[in-house]
């Protein structure tokens, strides 16, 4: 003997019924939910600039030790400049006048 539901049609029937439209739902959600996850996940990695593969990882931080060693390369070169241009403003820092060279030593040993 079969039960019958009160709506109708046994109770197996509501129980598929239920079951199916709940799988239904729950398929539809799994979509939604890993769409909005791919989504977050890009969004995040592109606003981060952090890249995804190994090689990419690599390829940035040699970028950046290049570029770092670049850098230092120009501060140390300008800082090279800076000493040699100081050197130079030290040597034509205006010297006192010499005596003049008296007239008997002119006369004797020549003009300096």
């Amino acid at each position: 003997m079969s039960e019958t539901a009160p709506e109708g049609g046994t109770l197996e029937d509501r129980v598929e019924r239920l079951e199916g439209g709940q799988n239904r739902i729950l398929s539809k959600l799994d979509e939604l939910i890993g769409g909005v996850h791919q989504r977050a996940e890009a969004g995040t990695e592109q606003r981060l600039g952090r890249p995804s593969t190994v090689e990419e990882q690599v390829q940035a931080e040699l970028a950046r030790r290049d570029k770092e060693a670049a850098e230092k390369a120009s501060r140390d070169e300008q800082a090279s400049e800076v000493k040699t241009l100081r050197q130079r403003i030290a040597e034509l820092a205006e010297k006192p006048p010499e005596q003049p060279q008296p007239r008997r030593q002119r006369v004797m040993w020549g003009g300096r």
